[in-house]
């Protein structure tokens, strides 16, 4: 998410447009989401940057998640990102494939995905859109209340 707004159709009166003031700034925040199954919840872990670290560490909150509730094997569908395909979490996958096994959407089939689905979409029209955030910080703490609010996702 860009604290850079996000410019969106919206009902005005006749003869009337919407300002929306910005610094013109590309600040980005970057959120991994996992989708849970079959207890219709989110995983979610906030990043500035988006690369093999900070999916490493989200794989980690997940894997302290699966030992925590004594499952004994979680499936993970992710798309094909870059970071996905790194050396490092490679390797950190093979080394956790006593618990974890990991499927791969076909490539350019968003729609497939139920994270875009569902929650990026839903978070950029309901949190992003037609608002300007002046910090990063403030648009971080949106963005985790948003998740923590909704805290599950509608059955697919």
């Amino acid at each position: 998410m860009y604290t850079r707004p996000y410019i969106t159709k919206t009902y005005m009166k006749r003869e009337e447009q919407q300002k929306i003031k910005h610094k013109g700034t590309k600040n980005k925040i970057n959120t991994f989401i996992t989708l849970l199954y079959p207890c219709n919840r989110i995983k979610f872990t906030t990043s500035k940057t988006r690369n093999s670290i900070d999916f490493i560490n989200h794989l980690k909150s997940i894997k302290r998640y699966v030992i925590k509730r004594n499952i004994k094997r979680f499936i993970l569908v992710i798309d094909n990102a870059s970071f996905h395909h790194s050396k490092k979490t490679k390797r950190f996958k093979e080394n956790q494939s006593c618990w974890l096994t990991v499927i791969f959407l076909p490539t350019r089939s968003p729609y497939l995905n139920p994270v875009e689905t569902k929650v990026n979409r839903n978070l950029k029209k309901d949190v992003c859109a037609n608002y300007n955030y002046e910090t990063e910080d403030y648009l971080l703490c949106t963005v985790r209340q948003y998740l923590r609010h909704i805290g599950s996702w509608p059955k697919l």
